[in-house]
């Protein structure tokens, strides 16, 4: 009896380890397999990036041919794509750099105001008095001979204080949600408030009078170049320097349009030479001062410093009015920025003024 359980047991072990083996055997050839396709793939898509990067292929392209394709397996199982920076380009940044603050303007680069002395006042009017003429009766004396005699005329004059002023009206949430729209504010609103000061400094006609319609006029009387001369814009400044130096005044700027400027720098002789240095120009040792705040082809040449002066009762200044009107219901802020000031010119001749045209017909005749 024991004999045959043991050869029985014996035949048990041998028939599982045959069992086992065979388990082995499929199990390595079954992992093989499946080894053997991973690899298929993983060499597919090495040869499929390899191909996109020599081709140079973006990712719409890339997914148009895989769209396009007749291959089952890709049809049944999907296809990915590993998007390197170098081969497959973004359309647009998905992060921007931001520029903070507001940008698209610029502001006028020289305003008249930069020309003259400024003063302050506390009174709503500025009131002086002004030699209109002088009649000089000096001489040597004899003795007993009585010494010639002479006069003058004063007025007195009154430069009103005026208020230049502007609002604008912005919500509440622009203020919150805008980068830098205080700053944008208090920057832009000051200077297009110069734009309107520059009017009324050199070309006001009401309270204010500005300079260039107070000065003396060009004239050509003072010399005259000869039917003959050439004349040029350079003759014209030169001429209306020399009309404020007769008057006895000395001039401290020329204020020009920018394209008149350049004018006088393009300007070149019959052999093609540039007639006069280009960059800080200046005449008989003025400077030239462009400035969008006088229009092309007019000149203002003069003592700015002495002839008139900035009277100040407020600078510019800038108000927040929450309340104003229905504000607060819409939820809106109304901004004004206004300056008060008077402008006394103190002397006429110490301005000449003129259009370019002109002023060189009249040099001409």
């Amino acid at each position: 009896m024991e004999l045959n359980i043991k050869n029985e047991l014996e035949q048990l072990g041998a028939t599982i380890k045959t069992d086992l083996e065979k388990s082995n055997i499929e199990l390595k050839s079954e992992v093989k397999t499946q080894l053997d396709a991973l690899q298929g793939q993983f060499d597919q898509l090495t040869a499929k990036n390899a191909d996109i990067a020599a081709k140079g292929l973006t990712f719409g392209e890339e997914l148009k041919n895989q769209f396009s394709s007749t291959n089952p397996d890709v049809l049944a199982k999907g296809f990915k794509f590993e998007l390197k920076a170098s081969v497959l380009k973004p359309q647009a940044d998905i992060n921007p750099e931001y520029k903070p603050g507001i940008t698209g303007y610029a502001n006028r680069k020289v305003n008249a105001r930069q020309l003259f002395a400024i003063g302050s006042t506390s009174s709503d009017a500025v009131k002086y008095v002004k030699e209109s003429g002088y009649v000089n009766g000096a001489a040597i004396k004899e003795e007993g001979v009585i010494s010639g005699e002479s006069s003058f005329a004063i007025n007195q004059e009154t430069a009103l204080v005026k208020t230049i002023s502007t609002h604008l009206i912005v919500s509440k949430e622009m203020l919150n949600d805008v980068d830098g729209i205080s700053s944008y504010l208090q920057n832009r609103v000051p200077a297009k408030l110069a734009e309107k000061e520059d009017q009324e400094l050199l070309f006001g006609t009401g309270d204010i009078k500005g300079v260039a319609v107070t000065a003396v006029q060009f004239s050509g009387t003072t010399l005259t170049m000869g039917s003959g001369a050439t004349v040029n814009q350079y003759d014209v400044l030169r001429v209306a320097i020399n009309m404020i130096a007769k008057a006895d005044y000395t001039v401290s700027a020329i204020l020009v349009n920018p394209t008149d400027k350049t004018k006088l720098e393009l300007a070149k002789s019959s052999t093609g030479e540039y007639l006069f240095p280009s960059g800080n120009m200046s005449v008989a040792g003025v400077p030239i001062v462009e400035s969008n705040a006088i229009t092309e082809g007019k000149f203002l040449v003069g003592s700015f410093r002495d002839g008139a002066e900035i009277k100040e009762r407020q600078g510019v200044a800038i108000s927040y009015y929450p309340s104003d009107g229905e504000n607060a219901k819409k939820g809106l802020i109304t901004i004004v920025a206004e300056e008060r000031l008077a402008l006394p010119v103190y002397h006429n001749g110490a301005f000449v003024a003129g259009d370019f045209t002109s002023a060189m017909a009249k040099l001409k005749s």
